[in-house]
């Protein structure tokens, strides 16, 4: 005998169906983890070079209200680990006397000026990759040293170390990087690996003579995900990774690469797969694996909108610039970047950078050829006659929560693969306190129901979100919650509503 089903009841189902479809179930595990303890993500910020001094290029326009406006919003970020390179010649090297014996001062202006970076990092526990972009003589400094294994650069880098870790006494500084991106044709070894390996040797054997190995340690190769040197022994940036693997087993702690992908790359989820296998190379060492410096580049008709931003901007060094730090979408697009990062297992990330005031094209300090990357510029009235170019830009909003809510010693989980075009999710245990990240990188809204597996509990959380008409700031500019407390189990799958390109930050920490 058919049984007849009333209509309703089939329309019920129907509508249940697709009620559910919408939804799109994500768990984490909370015994299941991909990270430990995380470095955790920060920021590139050097002494300013070109206006440290009486003698700088602009004048010592660093006064201490500006450095105070810089702790302020770092105050705000929480950045776990952050990236300081130098040159010598700005700061000790100061020439060769007649018997061509180095000349150097550790009591300089230029000096001190570098306390203002390392005395707040010290203050605020904050691990510091140290090192100088490269040889002395590729600024044309006197006394001929080009090369990395020079033994004179490698004595008076020691002298240098000695003077801040021993007399100054400045533990923050933990990891060493000896030539920015070697693999490079810009970079002082140009791509000469066997010039770099030899640098780097000769550093760890000083260091370990000089008792300085306990305090501070190699970290490298440095190179650029994806550039290829015909110059080079060794094919590309990640084969310099596996190389130093291979052949610096006794000398690098600390593996570093850059990364600077396209925004497509980023945007479709594949960012992660670049470097999941290098860090499934170098997760049998125990060594923490880091990205010494991440900046998104665009092709097509993005990338010929920021060459004619970078143009248009009197200010801008258009070959070097990233004229999208003033627009909404970069804050996504670099915490889609970060969240892919910690989910493959990297412990940290640098962000290039903080401030546009910091570095010029060749860093000659041409004013008209600013490297336009950073979250502000703090001398925006100072040298482009713009006090708004001082203010904070979007892209802060997203990645000061991501470092302020994932803090080092962040326990990183697994979290399921949403295949929704754009969304990842991230979510970190430290102290009992979770933090959930969520970015939507499409155009489409996206629902989900999301729940971690483990012990049951209740817990409360703090809700951030940002999209391009929605970020709340308090007055300083800083962001603010959208809702203060909501409290539920995190066992039970919560709905949460994404909406289309943008981020969300659930949070239990009560700063």
């Amino acid at each position: 005998m058919k049984k007849i089903i009333p209509l309703v009841f089939v329309f019920s189902l129907i509508f249940s169906a697709c009620t559910s479809e919408k939804y799109i179930h994500i768990k984490s595990y909370a015994n299941d983890v991909v990270s430990e303890s995380i470095i955790g993500a920060g920021v590139q910020w050097s002494a300013y070079p070109h206006a440290d001094s009486d003698d700088a290029e602009w004048g010592h326009l660093m006064t201490q209200e500006k450095w105070n406006e810089v702790y302020k919003r770092l105050d705000y970020m929480r950045p776990n680990i952050i990236r300081v390179m130098d040159q010598a010649s700005w700061r000790y090297f100061v020439g060769v006397k007649e018997n061509d014996e180095l000349i150097t001062d550790f009591e300089t202006q230029e000096v001190k000026s570098l306390y203002k970076v390392l005395d707040y990092c010290e203050l605020h526990n904050i691990t510091v990759v140290f090192g100088e972009w490269g040889a002395p003589g590729l600024w044309g400094v006197e006394g001929n040293i080009h090369r990395a294994d020079d033994p004179r650069w490698i004595k008076m880098i020691t002298e240098y170390l000695k003077h801040l870790i021993i007399d100054k006494k400045y533990t923050c500084l933990k990891y060493y990087n000896l030539v920015n991106e070697p693999d490079g044709y810009w970079a002082s070894t140009d791509g000469d690996w066997d010039q770099w390996k030899r640098g780097v040797e000769m550093l760890t054997e000083s260091l370990k003579e000089n008792g300085l190995w306990d305090h501070i340690q190699v970290a490298g190769p440095d190179t650029v995900q994806g550039y290829e040197n015909p110059k080079s022994k060794y094919l590309n940036g990640e084969a310099w990774l596996y190389e130093s693997i291979e052949q610096l087993k006794d000398v690098i702690t600390c593996y570093d690469v850059h990364s600077y992908p396209s925004g497509e790359i980023v945007r479709s989820g594949e960012f992660s797969n670049l470097y999941r296998p290098m860090v499934e190379a170098t997760d049998p060492y125990g060594f923490p694996f880091i990205l010494g410096e991440l900046g998104l580049k665009y092709k097509g008709e993005l990338g010929s909108k920021n060459k004619a931003l970078g143009k248009a901007d009197p200010y801008a060094g258009e070959d070097d610039s990233n004229m999208f730090v003033y627009d909404f979408f970069y804050g996504i697009d670099v915490t889609d970047a970060l969240i892919q990062s910690f989910n493959v297992g990297i412990d940290g990330v640098i962000v290039w950078d903080l401030d546009d005031a910091m570095h010029t094209v060749g860093d000659r300090g041409e004013k008209s050829k600013l490297k336009r990357w950073g979250m502000w510029n703090i001398l925006g009235t100072e040298i482009c006659n713009n006090p708004d170019d001082e203010n904070i830009r979007p892209w802060f909003y997203p990645w000061s929560l991501m470092t302020r809510y994932f803090p080092e010693g962040t326990s990183i989980i697994k979290t399921d693969e949403t295949h929704a075009e754009g969304l990842r999710i991230v979510t970190g245990l430290k102290d009992n306190n979770v933090s959930i990240a969520i970015v939507n990188n499409s155009a489409s809204d996206q629902k989900i129901e999301y729940a971690i597996e483990g012990p049951e509990r209740r817990m409360t959380f703090k809700k951030y979100i940002y999209t391009d008409t929605l970020r709340p700031v308090d007055s300083n500019n800083f962001p603010v919650p959208v809702e203060e407390a909501i409290s539920f189990f995190v066992t039970i799958p919560k709905k949460i509503d994404v909406p289309a390109n943008s981020f969300i930050l659930l949070t239990s920490f009560n700063y």
